[in-house]
């Protein structure tokens, strides 16, 4: 392959994700040498006022109150080493502090600041794990004090570290709280910078009209309070929403507005990102000279500054604009650059890092109740245990009582052949044999249908359904009394989870291979506590193999596992060949993996999909039973593409009638054709 193909096929670290330069919040961190070896003293008033002052001042909170202003100050030039330098220098005070007496209130709430500054810089220095440490410090100490103020603004920015790993729903989680807490507090700063970072959240889903009226909210509080740091910033972030949107000029309109501010102000941080935004935005309109002048600049700045997340997406730009222009080799230079930064931002270290910090935060939080509560949640696992493994012998049991009847009719039918031959002289002995036979083949649809019984109640519940999911339809037709494919839900950690699965085969086999995939989705999420959809489904998928194919079988599950978060209107899911389908203006078919739950040519994870919904709108899972059916005038399958049709047409009916609809069109194309596999369709209206 050749350096421009290489290039095209790989070189996507795309222009919109420049939008993570609008660094709309905190712009934070410190160094190790002594600022009075600092070029900057002297040259901006403010901090030479608070470095004169901090020689001046004999008392202890005092000194660290100037200490803790003069680390904002760097940061907000973008100065983050001696910003760093004097963060620590604060903290290591406060330490003094409380070491001769422990109940010292302004000390502790100086520690607090201090702690939140120094988590500052490590975000921007992209070490989120670090970060997150320092910001749970403080968010400790306030609560401790009882300090709303301080717990809202913690809460804001640990949803900033969530936001940087892209776990969208929970920073739109953390950023709610804080803004709820902000509007109690009637705290306009909070609010205002509060609808700033859901405005990047809804940016980077590409939702870019939610992100503008958050913006221009979050900007009108701003100039209210003349906040010219967060002003700026809020400029910069509705450039790069407008260059998104293709309104270019409005883009550099903001743009260059906020990197005017930023100049004035000296925030190093904000230029580079204004920077970087107006080069976008010249690649974009393929005004490449002036794009190639801003690129470098920001680029020049940001080595002095050190965010390497700012830098990994001007790397990418620069990528971007010589590719365009035919510059290859300069292209693959710079795209080597961005891939191995963002390697080091996001290296699995950092991430189990952090998850260690958060969970030993929670328990310190919460050791006292520990204690009580594991011993409560062992004995409601036990008692969960030991009523599903009755289910499943139940149903084992059921089941082969079933193979076993089946065998003996089957033996019985061949001794009835052989009978034939003298069915006139023994015609009485044939109708006893009859009246056996259909005594047997009685026994066996009972229990068959018992075994139905026993699936069923395996399944979701109406009850279970309509607590967590209001309007919705199921349409259930297996092909035999009992089926392969099934619906399973659960909650668990305020989550609910719904499953619409097809396991190989059908009737009988079906049957025993959904309850071995129901028992495995409730092992994962219930007793081993895994709650992304797609590891859920490399659980089972393991578990599968360890089980079936390692018997040299490769039967498994095509499905769908979606996670509900209803109050930030996102969806998360994983999926295996089947995908699920939004109807908003149109029908969507969503993104989705082409392998099985279970022994297939592919062994990567499943993905984690997101998807966002509006009110209103139907989300649909169904198997491939309705599209494979044959019937109509000329004896073909139904198809997906005709199914997608109907789908499209039915949305606009109630939700229950839409079941109705479904179920028609189905039995009028099979007609006297023969059902030739389960069929299962469930219609939620969001």
């Amino acid at each position: 392959m050749g350096t421009k193909s290489a290039i095209n096929c790989v070189m996507k670290l795309t222009i919109n994700k420049l939008n993570f330069l609008r660094c709309f919040m905190f712009i934070s961190l410190f160094g190790s040498f002594q600022a009075s070896f600092n070029p900057v003293l002297g040259q901006n008033k403010t901090v030479d006022s608070l470095y004169t002052a901090l020689k001046t001042n004999k008392a202890d909170t005092s000194r660290i109150n100037n200490l803790n202003l003069i680390a904002r100050e760097f940061i907000d030039m973008g100065l983050f080493d001696s910003a760093l330098h004097y963060a620590n220098r604060s903290l290591f005070m406060c330490d003094q502090l409380l070491a001769r007496n422990n109940s010292l209130l302004a000390a502790k709430l100086k520690k607090a600041v201090a702690c939140s500054c120094i988590g500052n810089v490590y975000r921007n220095q992209s070490n989120y794990p670090l970060a997150l440490e320092y910001y749970l410090k403080a968010l400790k100490i306030d609560e401790e004090l009882g300090d709303k103020k301080g717990i809202q603004k913690r809460i804001g920015v640990i949803g900033i570290i969530y936001w940087s790993e892209g776990d969208y729903i929970k920073a739109l989680d953390f950023f709610n709280r804080s803004l709820s807490m902000a509007e109690q507090l009637g705290d306009k700063n909070g609010i205002s910078r509060n609808l700033d970072r859901i405005g990047v959240v809804y940016d980077d889903l590409g939702q870019y009209h939610k992100a503008l009226e958050n913006y221009l909210k979050a900007l009108e509080l701003a100039e209210d309070l003349k906040d010219e740091v967060h002003i700026s910033t809020l400029n910069s972030n509705i450039g790069a929403t407008y260059k998104s949107l293709g309104e270019f000029s409005r883009a550099l309109d903001y743009l260059h507005k906020s990197l005017g501010m930023d100049e004035s102000l000296e925030r190093k941080s904000g230029m580079a990102a204004n920077l970087g935004n107006i080069g976008a935005v010249y690649v974009a309109l393929k005004k490449y000279p002036e794009a190639e002048k801003y690129l470098w600049k920001a680029l020049q700045l940001e080595k002095e500054i050190g965010d390497l997340n700012v830098e990994m997406q001007i790397e990418a730009s620069l990528s971007d604009m010589y590719s365009a222009t035919g510059r290859y080799q300069p292209a693959l230079e710079h795209h080597k650059k961005a891939t191995a930064l963002k390697d080091s931002i996001f290296t699995q270290e950092k991430n189990e890092d952090m998850t260690r910090n958060e969970m030993n935060y929670e328990f310190e939080k919460k050791e006292a109740l520990v204690k009580a509560g594991h011993e409560k949640e062992i004995a409601v696992g036990e008692a969960v245990k030991r009523k599903q493994k009755v289910v499943i012998w139940s149903v084992v049991s059921g089941l082969l009582v079933a193979m076993l009847l089946a065998g003996y009719v089957f033996y019985a039918l061949q001794i009835t052949r052989k009978q034939k031959i003298t069915i006139e002289i023994k015609n009485k002995e044939t109708e006893a044999q009859k009246k056996i036979i259909e005594e047997k083949s009685k026994d066996i649809t009972d229990s068959i249908n018992y075994a139905q019984r026993i699936q069923k109640a395996l399944l979701a519940s109406d009850s279970l359904l309509h607590k967590n999911l209001g309007e919705y339809f199921v349409l259930f037709k297996p092909k035999d009394i009992v089926s392969g494919d099934f619906y399973w839900a659960t909650e668990r950690n305020n989550r609910f989870y719904l499953a619409v699965c097809d396991s190989t085969g059908h009737g009988v086999p079906g049957a025993f291979m959904s309850l071995l995939n129901i028992s495995f989705l409730n092992e994962a999420i219930t007793e081993k506590g895994i709650l992304e959809p797609n590891e859920v489904f490399n659980h089972v998928r393991q578990r599968l193999i360890e089980n079936i194919s390692s018997q040299g079988a490769k039967d498994g599950m095509d499905g769908i596992l979606v996670c509900f978060d209803r109050g930030n209107k996102l969806i998360s899911y994983a999926s295996a060949h089947n995908v699920p389908y939004l109807m908003n203006e149109s029908l969507e078919k969503l993104p989705g993996d082409n392998m099985p739950v279970g022994m297939g040519e592919k062994t990567e994870s499943f993905t984690k999909q997101y998807v966002s919904f509006q009110t209103g709108n139907m989300l649909y899972l169904f198997t491939d039973g309705f599209a494979d059916q044959f019937g109509g005038p000329k004896g073909k399958k139904f198809r997906t593409r005709q199914l997608e049709e109907k789908l499209a047409e039915v949305s606009k009916s109630p939700v229950e009638r839409q079941k109705e609809i479904l179920n028609t069109i189905f039995e009028a194309w099979k007609a006297e054709q023969e059902q030739v596999d389960d069929v299962l369709v469930v219609g939620i209206c969001l």
